[in-house]
């Protein structure tokens, strides 16, 4: 009777164990991402921001820089020139914003839309604090000074593939840095609805077939005009650009802004909406 007695009080314990009703009984709901305040929730367009002399600086006009909060606690957008992306973490009015990761292209407009881009780059993880005040957003550090303002945008939406003149911003190069367009130049794509594409790396003609399903794309074999550039920088930016077309295998639209990708998930280009 002894062992069967061991047993029973084995089971039990075990049994017991698995009926705790205190905190942290349930792992999974003790672990789980708290629910986004629903006000916060959605796209915002900057307003206002904290500058590097502690005076309060308009957005710039043109800019639109936009940031969405969504309900995985990611939050994502454009301060007037790169993406950018971040995770952010919302309990009552405390908010707390990780580091920020962004493209890396120039802009050279509008004038100091770099300067702008920078300064909120810097500001979002300083982040302490928020409070939604009708259709404003207000976001404030750790002292409970406000660094940004923002208010309720309709989510843009985003341009057509097909059929819209896009307008080259950025590039990678075949080292995989990331490069500004050359001043001057005026490299664009267009998608015909019949599967051919055409367009300008600034110096000569592409053309050729595409495939696109859902978010997969590849482009080419791309036939290319054989003009010669007068800047030596524009061949070189030329020969970038095209190797970059060639590894592309998916692609985003997010408003305005077309940005091609390769297997890797890393940019190849950027363009922006032109007509």
């Amino acid at each position: 009777m002894k062992p069967i007695g061991i047993c029973l009080f084995i089971a039990l314990a075990l049994f017991c164990a698995g009926c705790t009703t205190g905190p942290g009984a349930n792992n999974t709901t003790g672990n789980a991402t708290p629910t986004p305040d629903p006000a916060l929730l959605g796209t915002w367009q900057l307003v206002s921001f904290l500058g590097a002399d502690g005076g309060t600086v308009a957005a710039i006009a043109g800019s639109t820089p936009l940031v969405t909060f969504d309900r995985e606690g990611r939050l994502g957008g454009t301060a007037g020139c790169n993406h950018f992306s971040a995770d952010y973490t919302a309990s009552g009015s405390t908010l707390t914003v990780g580091p920020v990761v962004s493209t890396l292209m120039y802009c050279s407009l509008p004038a100091g839309v770099m300067d702008q881009e920078q300064r909120v780059f810097a500001l979002f993880p300083m982040t302490g604090g928020y409070t939604v005040s009708g259709n404003s957003l207000f976001l404030s550090d750790r002292s409970g000074n406000r660094i940004m303002s923002f208010e309720r945008a309709a989510a843009p939406t985003p341009a057509p593939l097909v059929g819209t003149t896009w307008q080259l911003s950025g590039f990678s190069d075949r080292n995989g840095t990331a490069r500004s367009v050359l001043a001057g130049t005026n490299a664009t794509l267009v998608f015909a609805p019949d599967g051919t594409l055409r367009g300008d790396t600034g110096c000569n003609i592409i053309q050729g077939p595409y495939t696109q399903t859902g978010s997969s794309l590849s482009l080419g074999p791309l036939a290319v005009t054989e003009r010669a550039c007068a800047d030596p920088a524009m061949m070189v930016q030329e020969r970038d650009l095209l190797e970059a077309l060639g590894v592309a295998t998916t692609y985003d639209v997010q408003g305005d802004r077309l940005r091609i990708t390769n297997a890797s998930g890393g940019p190849t280009a950027e363009f922006r909406r032109l007509a």
